[in-house]
């Protein structure tokens, strides 16, 4: 419960401080997806109101690298880091690191398995992962978690934080 009030507030600091005019999706999308990862970073450090704090302050600094590197992902850019997300969640092996790299802009990524789990009592296979981008120099990180139905083996992914 407390950590839906965590993204609950989180998600409502970076819709106020940041602001969309003149923001496009790609930028606040990033925006959104960096505010919510900086929001659970910054709330593993402080108790009560000073966990609050680090919160908000996780939330500002997440959703301005986000929305900076969202900015400039291009569809090109977008496509290469879907499909090598998918590929490595469907074939790779936890820690082999799989990259991409967008010859007409240099951008690029990588995407890495870090642990899969099998939850039997749920019908689901889970996986965190590790995915980089390094857009123009400026490099991001982001952890989460992608779990499927073990019953169907062309279930779709789905993105659990």
């Amino acid at each position: 419960m407390l950590n839906i009030k965590k993204l609950t507030v989180a998600a409502t600091l970076v819709l106020t401080l940041t602001g969309c005019a003149g923001a496009g999706p790609k930028q606040t999308g990033g925006q959104l997806l960096g505010g919510a990862a900086g929001a659970l970073l910054g709330s593993q450090f402080g108790g009560g109101s000073g966990r609050l704090v680090g919160v908000a302050i996780g939330a500002m600094a997440g959703s301005y690298l986000g929305g900076t590197i969202g900015y400039q992902m291009d569809e090109k850019d977008k496509q290469l880091a879907k499909h090598t997300m998918l590929d490595t969640l469907e074939k790779a092996p936890d820690y082999q690191e799989h990259g991409w790299k967008n010859p007409n802009n240099n951008h690029s990524g990588s995407f890495k398995v870090t642990r899969t789990q099998e939850l039997s009592a749920q019908n689901l296979v889970c996986r965190d992962y590790v995915s980089t981008v390094m857009i123009d120099g400026k490099q991001e990180k982001v952890q989460g978690r992608a779990c499927r139905d073990i019953r169907d083996s062309r279930a779709a992914w789905r993105i659990e934080s």
